[in-house]
């Protein structure tokens, strides 16, 4: 048999970064969505959220933009092929309990979402990032007990393991949701969208403000 190679052609990037925060930051971080005034989400009560708030809105976060700048840097330059300078433009507090789950959703007026987890989360409420709907698949599927899932057919992914501390950076057009939180625990979390400076194609440039 000839050799063959298989190319993954436009990859999308998810990228996990572990324990960016220490335990004592967490802990206060926790403390301060305690106090918190929270929203209940509009399809259940059992996942509460924050009023959007600007990244220096929390106590004990400091320059949220300088820490998390290289992060974002690395990771825009695999959407974009560039070193580019990021700002937080908005972050929300989320609060999932025993039940609690997050419908299927994008994230508007942003390119890149980032979530910050402060608790440990069970297996059954880690995030699922679901292919693009209509477009770029077959009309014809082939799914049934002995098929296989391969990254080209999947219809969806979860990340195998999510911890405290953690940040997963994606690109906010992605589709994503929460399964219902199975374990006893709140399942806590900080959202948060970035925009560049600018971006520039060719013979014109898009400046985003800063509104940090």
């Amino acid at each position: 048999m000839s050799n063959m190679h298989i190319e993954g052609l436009f990859p999308i990037p998810v990228m996990r970064v572990e324990k960016v925060f220490n335990d004592s930051e967490l802990d206060a971080l926790e403390k301060s969505i305690e106090s918190s005034p929270k929203i209940a989400n509009a399809k259940t009560n059992l996942l509460t959220h924050t009023e959007p708030l600007s990244a220096n809105d929390i106590a004990g976060l400091g320059d949220l933009n300088g820490r998390l700048q290289d992060y974002f840097r690395d990771f825009g330059f695999l959407l974009f092929g560039e070193n580019l300078h990021w700002t937080i433009k908005e972050l929300w507090m989320n609060v999932s309990v025993t039940g609690g789950a997050q419908l299927l959703h994008s994230h508007a007026n942003s390119l890149i979402t980032a979530v910050l987890y402060l608790t440990d989360v069970h297996p059954s409420a880690r995030i699922i990032f679901h292919r693009p709907m209509g477009g770029t698949n077959f009309v014809f599927s082939n799914t049934h007990e002995n098929s296989a899932t391969t990254p080209y057919n999947a219809e969806r992914w979860i990340p195998g393991e999510v911890n405290r501390g953690d940040i997963i950076f994606f690109p906010s057009y992605m589709l994503h949701a929460v399964p219902p939180n199975q374990g006893d625990q709140a399942r806590i979390s900080i959202a948060m969208n970035a925009l560049p400076e600018r971006l520039k194609s060719w013979d014109y440039e898009v400046q985003f403000a800063n509104q940090a």
